[in-house]
């Protein structure tokens, strides 16, 4: 027997492809049902092989901690806009060399720059999730203008994951030099699913992984875990 969609041989009684996550009896693709669990090994070790997004994002408790993240960023942003809002013109009004106008501007500027900024991101958590597939990584070496007396620059390194959406947009993850776990977790040929809510990314197959990173602080936790480390949401599997 073989899928209709990317012509795989899988078994006869199977539901969905292997390969690609399509649904053999119904038609549907890429469902968050379409996980495949193998036991292997012998005695008392074992390793279950895991196929398929989880369906972990429509989990009350997900949810709420969603809502929470929410909640946390709204309110990270009004003390980002209030604080130079009041303290560029509180130290206006105690420094003499600091004009009191050119204080109120420089703060009320700076206020609304974060206020666009937050409104921004919190927008980009209310966009619809999305599926792709990894067509290309690489890095590049980079030097940035930091500027001061010495007009010192810093050189670092991007690095830099390409994917591809079912909707044919191409999408970018880049990362900064140590911080390249999405370039070190994904590799060329992976299918991801993109979870706004969160600003995470599920891989579709983690059968052969020995770490999975929570989708909701993005730590990274031992693939036997069913819960995240550190903030005991439950991972997405």
């Amino acid at each position: 027997m073989f899928c209709p969609n990317c012509g795989t041989a899988i078994a006869q009684a199977a539901s969905f492809c292997v390969n690609c996550g399509a649904a053999v009896n119904n038609g549907e693709t890429h469902s968050s049902q379409a996980r495949s669990f193998a036991s292997q090994g012998s005695g008392d070790t074992q390793r279950i092989n895991l196929i398929g997004f989880s369906d972990m994002c429509n989990n009350p408790e997900i949810l709420e901690a969603a809502q929470k993240n929410k909640k946390s960023s709204i309110g990270c942003m009004w003390i980002l806009v209030l604080l130079p809002l009041i303290g560029f013109p509180v130290a206006g009004l105690l420094m003499d060399d600091f004009p009191f106008g050119e204080s109120l501007v420089i703060g009320v500027g700076i206020a609304l720059v974060m206020l666009v900024a937050n409104q921004l991101a919190l927008r980009r958590t209310k966009q619809p999730m999305w599926e792709g597939v990894v067509v290309n990584q690489y890095s590049k070496e980079k030097r940035e203008h930091r500027g001061g007396e010495d007009e010192s620059w810093r050189t670092y390194t991007a690095y830099n994951t390409i994917i591809k959406t079912d909707a044919g947009k191409k999408k970018t993850i880049v990362e900064v030099d140590s911080g390249r776990h999405m370039y070190d977790y994904l590799s060329v040929g992976d299918r991801v699913r993109y979870h706004p809510m969160f600003g995470t990314y599920e891989k579709y197959d983690k059968s052969k992984d020995s770490i999975i990173y929570c989708n909701v602080c993005s730590m990274m936790n031992p693939i036997q875990n069913d819960r995240c480390k550190r903030c005991n949401n439950l991972l997405f599997k």
